[in-house]
């Protein structure tokens, strides 16, 4: 039976030492929010959580590309402008369905789309900040 020696072990440490290292790097560098995993068993809940990270899936593959630095066209950024006004339409109107809703639900079903709904709102408030960000500055900036 063979035995290993200490040169095979520091080899060994040291390559999982750099897998480590370089996986956890491509890990923090991906801080998307993922959807709730678990219905709410509301429609109009489950409705608004779908189509705000549509929404926000739309917006963090922009802000991924323009922080990469890869040129965006001005046709790509139009479509999403417009993409986006459409989408924040229907998540307005979709609101007091909503509140109704809740109300009518029993607790765990409140709890459940509370929850659900919070994790849309964290969504939502990346969406509007990268929005101010590249698009406000951007007409901002046309204007003069």
């Amino acid at each position: 039976m063979k035995t290993i020696n200490s040169k095979s072990y520091n080899l060994i440490a040291f390559f999982l030492m750099v897998m480590f290292l370089s996986v956890s790097t491509v890990w923090s560098q991906e801080n998307r929010l993922k959807p709730p995993k678990r219905s709410s068993k509301i429609k109009s809940v489950d409705n608004f959580v779908n189509h705000s990270f549509e929404l926000y899936h739309k917006v963090f593959v922009y802000d991924s590309l323009t922080k990469a630095g890869v040129e965006v066209p001005a046709e790509i950024e139009d479509e999403l402008i417009e993409r986006a006004e459409r989408n924040v339409d229907s998540l307005w109107q979709e609101v007091p369905d909503i509140v109704d809703d809740i109300s009518d639900a029993s607790f765990m079903k409140q709890a459940k789309a509370t929850l659900n709904l919070n994790r849309s709102k964290k969504a939502l408030r990346f969406c509007m900040t990268a929005v101010k960000t590249y698009f406000v500055g951007t007409k901002d900036e046309e204007e003069d």
